[in-house]
């Protein structure tokens, strides 16, 4: 199903390249409840494709442009070569049209006003629940993976050479470098239960800062793991939010005022459905 908008053709092909983009193809028709979701996607996608054009429209009407240096520009960041081969016209024209559509939706929200410090703490005391996190410790290990039974002897004694050497006060690092198959790649960064192997969690939440385990197995090897800091279970600071927050609340505002713009347009527009 196609449709003219403020005499602009939108064709059933458009609508259906979002149709699929929303995930439309790999409905099943045989499952229970198929043809309600496609009903859903198409509706999403006619709302969705029908929102771009009258935004594209309102831009071009409030003299907004997007020069080809531009395009070519976004072009390159989006497909990452400087070849234009690679791109054919209706490429171009998306990205022109999108370009328009973040420059206007930037100018429709240029005065948008900051949240104030009260409405991001209020903010935080409200939606207190979204910055609780739980127990997470930071890792550095040890590995040497075991693929096959034949090979557990030699990953053993690999790792007892690793514990001898961390007991005469070897750095952690450096040991890890010479003895694990991570590649160099010794740091996990900050984890929380269940990111890890039960057999892995099941050690390293047990240790404390700067607490070092014995030679133990998981499913993929034998480690030898440390545990470089912790930090329990709690709510984030306010101090070490705020600034999230304070974006979150603004690019809210921003898409409130752009949709806005989208209705207002929607109600003025005539659109027309073309069989």
């Amino acid at each position: 199903m196609a449709y003219l908008v403020n005499g602009e053709l939108v064709s059933d092909e458009l609508l259906f390249g979002e149709f699929h983009h929303l995930g439309g193809s790999s409905i099943d028709p045989s499952q229970p409840g198929a043809e309600h979701e496609a009903r859903v996607l198409r509706q999403m996608a006619e709302q969705r494709i029908l929102s771009a054009v009258l935004l594209r429209q309102l831009a071009v009407g409030a003299g907004i442009t997007a020069s080809d240096e531009e395009v070519d520009t976004r072009r390159r960041a989006q497909w990452g070569t400087s070849s234009a081969s690679v791109c054919g016209p209706g490429v171009y024209l998306a990205i022109r049209d999108n370009l328009l559509i973040e420059k206007y939706s930037q100018w429709l929200t240029r005065h948008e006003m900051r949240p104030s410090r009260e409405e991001v703490e209020r903010y935080y005391e409200q939606h207190r629940v979204e910055f609780h996190q739980p127990e997470r410790i930071e890792v550095a290990h040890i590995i040497c993976n075991i693929d096959r039974p034949e090979d557990r002897a030699v990953a053993q004694s690999k790792m007892q050479q690793a514990e001898m050497e961390l007991n005469t006060g070897k750095p952690f690092q450096k040991v890890a470098e010479k003895y694990s198959d991570c590649g160099g790649k010794v740091p996990l960064g900050w984890i929380t239960r269940g990111v890890m192997v039960e057999e892995f969690d099941e050690v390293v939440f047990t240790l404390k800062r700067n607490e070092r385990s014995e030679i133990f197995s998981s499913r993929f090897g034998l480690h030898i793991a440390t545990v470089l800091n912790i930090k329990p279970a709690g709510y984030e600071p306010l101090q070490e939010v705020k600034l999230s927050i304070a974006k979150r609340m603004l690019e809210e505002r921003r898409q409130k005022t752009v949709r806005l713009a989208v209705d207002e347009a929607t109600r003025r527009a005539v659109i027309e459905v073309v069989a």
